[in-house]
């Protein structure tokens, strides 16, 4: 299986270091200049749970490449889905196949414009990666994917794909309620992603307070009655025992919109929080408080916090 990932960055380094570990052909689509210099002059580098490794992997732009792919896994952030895309459009052939487990909704349907949905996998992963420097991740701990078809319609290629990941060591799992698992983790990072992104506080910071905890667990409360408004069985005592576990045992965590802030880089809104405000309101489920947090982040959208 001829595979690109297209975003190198903490999670897309992950995935293209485990599947090159087990021989795939892989290569990293980046628009990056400091990326891409890092990865071709070390390699990409990887710490943690799977030892210290540097694979020699084709990376660059995408029209550094010229014939299609079996596989693009998507990587960008959510706002950054179409555009990567378009960009990549030449090496997409009529068999090949997109893989999404970025964070949000809409992702989807930003690829559906350039691969029909009956080639599209979705899924979520909750494998921790942390960037280091451009080209060096750490993997802390271990995790689990969780995929089906965009369609909903098994096939021997879903199941090759879903196979390849779980036999690079990336725990994957057909699921076929994979939308929940979706929605369970939009409605834990619309709560913490958007608090700490306006507040600058971290995971701890957050559940210390009892102020910051009402915050979190309300918008919560509302993204869970827009997930069963869409007929999806999200388990909120599930979703709550996630965020308390967060609280105790993540507690220094910079939540990425907070880390994207400090940054002065946009914050993924659009497919997390605006997602949910959005998807609210067409399905007539108010959303004040995640609408709120959505409208501030907008407005803050890109400011540079750096001290």
């Amino acid at each position: 299986m001829k595979i690109a990932i297209i975003g190198a960055g903490a999670m897309g380094s992950l995935f293209a270091g485990r599947l090159a570990e087990k021989d795939y052909s892989v290569s990293l689509i980046e628009v990056s200049g400091r990326m891409i210099d890092a990865i071709g002059a070390k390699g990409l580098r990887m710490m943690g749970l799977f030892g210290e490794k540097a694979y020699s992997l084709p990376v660059g732009p995408a029209d550094r490449y010229i014939n299609p792919f079996d596989l693009l896994i998507v990587f960008t952030k959510g706002m950054h889905t179409s555009s990567a895309m378009e960009a990549a459009k030449h090496v997409i052939g009529k068999d090949t196949w997109a893989l999404t487990v970025q964070n949000g909704i809409g992702n989807v349907e930003a690829i559906e414009s350039f691969i029909a949905r009956d080639r599209i996998v979705m899924g979520m992963t909750n494998w921790p990666s942390t960037l280091i420097e451009p080209g060096l991740v750490n993997v802390p701990g271990e995790g689990e994917i969780k995929v089906w078809a965009a369609s909903g319609q098994a096939s021997e290629k879903l199941e090759a794909i879903a196979s390849a990941l779980d036999g690079a060591g990336l725990n994957c799992k057909l699921d076929p309620h994979v939308e929940v698992a979706i929605w369970e983790k939009l409605a834990f990072n619309s709560a913490l992603n958007s608090l700490a992104a306006i507040t600058g506080l971290t995971v701890g910071e957050m559940g210390d307070r009892q102020e910051s905890r009402n915050i979190v667990f309300t918008i919560l409360d509302e993204v869970i009655a827009v997930a069963k408004a869409r007929g999806l069985a999200v388990d909120a005592d599930h979703i709550r025992e996630s965020v308390e576990h967060a609280f105790a045992n993540h507690r220094q965590h910079k939540p990425s919109m907070l880390q994207d802030r400090l940054a002065g880089r946009r914050m993924e809104i659009g497919t997390i929080t605006g997602a949910v405000s959005k998807t609210g309101e067409t399905l007539g489920i108010a959303t004040p408080v995640a609408t709120t947090f959505a409208s501030l982040l907008t407005l803050v959208d890109g400011a540079d916090l750096r001290v």
